[in-house]
């Protein structure tokens, strides 16, 4: 009887070490395939398995061109919060940084989570694992300060405030 005790606590210990970490925590009201939940966890591997979008554009952080790959938001919002109207994205990062986001703001420039750059995917010494980019250099009006606290990078939650339809 201890055999088979200690033989499943070494598969279970073995489990959860050999689990993807989780890379982004979405909370709020979410409504997916029939179910409620009050907060998702993503891993990498499930938001590359989103559909994804390139996003090339220089910012304030680099000097040329980077091409940045990731989730588009708005799609990953529908999916999850398409019962509702998204009002308030609240961003926070690994490094404890938040901001507010006004969504119907910042949804028409079509912002990604990316989780690659320049075709190598970002760690968190590079702002990763997820940075919420914009074209930051093909709207001037994306680049006003408002804008640049928006792209967020090591970014591990998003609480999400919704208002009825």
């Amino acid at each position: 009887m201890k055999l088979i005790g200690l033989v499943l606590m070494l598969l279970l210990s073995w489990q959860g070490k050999a689990a993807e970490p989780v890379v982004l925590t979405i909370v709020g009201n979410i409504q997916l395939d029939g179910r409620s939940y009050e907060r998702l966890d993503y891993t990498l591997a499930e938001l590359q398995a989103l559909p994804q979008a390139d996003i090339t554009t220089v910012h304030p952080w680099v000097e040329e061109a980077r091409t940045y790959r990731g989730p588009e938001l708005a799609l990953l919002l529908e999916r999850l919060f398409g019962h509702a109207r998204v009002r308030t994205l609240y961003l926070e990062a690994l490094n404890g940084f938040s901001v507010a986001v006004d969504w119907q703001k910042v949804a028409p420039f079509t912002p990604i989570l990316a989780w690659r750059e320049n075709d190598k995917v970002m760690s968190r010494r590079d702002k990763g694992p997820l940075w919420l980019m914009l074209p930051f250099d093909q709207v001037p009006e994306l680049q006003q300060a408002d804008f640049l606290h928006f792209m967020a990078w090591q970014l591990r939650q998003i609480r999400v405030h919704t208002e009825p339809m």
